[in-house]
């Protein structure tokens, strides 16, 4: 679902060395006469590239990714403890801490999404959505009203439900109230990942198209014996193949989605659910996993 600071650019001391403050002037004889300071700067030690910390920083710095990381972390503790639950040395000690350790993330990642509707907002004035630009005018239109539309409904209806269950007292809802309103954001979450199908496939249509005539263009400069021209359709061709790989994944994601969601979209999914435990969680599981494959495929180069 649905995003360092630097040195402010523009500075006078950024691009022009002549604005540099002196050292130290002396005017003798009319002449200007600049001395260095004798102070030499410390070498600074070089430290070796860690590409793990590297990966894990950029997750840790965004909250989308962020909450990926806590996505693997809530299921894979569900997981662990479905597995031990008929183990006789953990099914009263590690399954239930771990089940209870899913159940605190899975609020946790409820608090990181209050920032939800505001990015919908941007969303859908923007049509940032879409992910760049595309030929297809109806990628813009499901990205805008479709995607970013139905979440700025879900969002605030999934914060009311969150309130129904985490302040009962304070918000005057009982928890069967708090389950109706969560069905009902689900039902705007489902309209989302429909969407997000729709306008995955037909990216992957366009960038198909795409790929076929650079095909052809390359067959072109092969012919012409242009090196230059074929390193640069190359260079295309990787870019759009990285495209395709993506979009995939996300086709897979929505799939792995749609089933949780259409069972959170009913109304009594908390006491009669259309899914049993394994294959609902499991398929959140198996989104998970994906999610953070998809995002480390679209780090690299």
């Amino acid at each position: 679902m649905p995003p360092l600071q630097k040195r402010k650019p523009g500075s006078p001391n950024d691009e022009d060395p002549s604005n540099d403050p002196p050292e130290h002037e002396n005017t003798t004889s009319g002449q200007q006469v600049v001395t260095k300071s004798e102070t030499k700067p410390q070498p600074t030690l070089a430290l070796s590239p860690l590409p793990l910390l590297d990966t894990v920083n950029t997750f840790g710095a965004q909250t989308f990714t962020t909450d990926q990381g806590l996505k693997i972390i809530q299921w894979s503790s569900w997981a662990i403890s479905y597995l031990t639950a008929s183990s006789k040395h953990h099914k009263e000690t590690l399954s239930p801490a771990l089940r209870k350790l899913s159940g605190e993330v899975s609020f946790t990642r409820y608090v990181l999404r209050f920032y939800g509707f505001f990015q919908s907002l941007d969303g859908y004035r923007s049509g940032s959505w879409a992910g760049g630009s595309w030929d297809n005018p109806k990628i813009a239109k499901i990205a805008k009203y479709l995607m970013a539309g139905s979440m700025l409904f879900y969002y605030p209806l999934e914060h009311v439900a969150y309130a129904g269950w985490q302040l009962p007292t304070l918000s005057k809802f009982s928890r069967d109230n708090a389950n109706k309103i969560s069905a009902l954001s689900c039902v705007f979450w489902s309209m989302y990942i429909i969407g997000d199908f729709w306008a995955s496939c037909l990216k992957w249509n366009e960038l198909k198209k795409k790929m076929n005539d650079l095909g052809r263009l390359l067959a072109m400069k092969k012919r012409d014996d242009d090196k230059a021209g074929m390193m640069e359709v190359e260079q295309e061709q990787h870019a759009i193949a990285k495209k395709i790989r993506l979009v995939k994944l996300q086709v897979i994601r929505c799939l792995l989605f749609i089933l949780p969601s259409v069972n959170w979209s009913l109304p009594n999914w908390a006491t009669n659910p259309l899914l049993g435990e394994l294959p609902l969680n499991g398929l959140m599981l198996a989104e998970a996993y994906t999610s953070v494959y998809q995002t480390l495929v679209g780090m690299r180069a």
